[in-house]
């Protein structure tokens, strides 16, 4: 019963985030990113790359994610908005710098797909703004989980990892929804 509680609450919340979303403006910014990322790139690898480097990025962040949603599950408590906001961006800067020193042997692990997989632009673009948008989706999400406690906190009788499952099927749910509806 907790767990179905939990999950409303969740698909509530993820409903909330998504409802008055302007896939237009969306769409303009993926646009206006990616075309940045591909001026600044000095060949149609070096964009792949830069693309790829960024999906490694929120690929890692993915993972911080997790485990500072999982430990105040298990904790039954909540950050302060502010403390977790801190913490966040603390990970964020050690993932970059991590991402940069990784550069060299993902760029060769990168090439190596671009070949064996045959990896289209429209393919790496495509994952890119799925990352992106997954991102996001994520951050938003344990952003308004930590700003309204006293409702969240219904989540703390659930299975912490049951919830974590819940909330990456419906970050995926919605983030095929919005890159479906934009053109890249």
């Amino acid at each position: 019963m907790a767990q179905e509680v939990a999950n409303k609450f969740i698909e509530n919340v993820c409903n909330h985030l998504v409802r008055n979303l302007n896939i237009t403006k969306i769409e303009e910014h993926f646009k206006e990113t990616i075309a940045i990322q591909r001026k600044s790139a000095q060949s149609q690898i070096d964009f792949f790359d830069m693309l790829m480097m960024n999906m490694l990025y929120f690929t890692e962040n993915e993972q911080v994610w997790e485990n500072v949603f999982l430990k105040m599950l298990e904790k039954k408590e909540w950050l302060r908005a502010t403390v977790f906001e801190e913490e966040l961006l603390m990970h964020q800067m050690r993932i970059r710098q991590q991402v940069a020193e990784q550069m060299d042997a993902a760029k060769e692990l990168f090439h190596k797909q671009y070949e064996t997989e045959g990896m289209t632009e429209e393919a790496i673009v495509y994952d890119y703004a799925y990352s992106s948008a997954g991102h996001s989706m994520r951050i938003d999400l344990l952003t308004v989980l930590v700003s309204t406690p006293e409702q969240s906190k219904v989540l703390f009788d659930a299975d912490p990892q049951e919830t974590i499952r819940i909330i990456n099927g419906y970050i995926a749910y919605h983030t095929d929804g919005i890159i479906n509806k934009v053109k890249l």
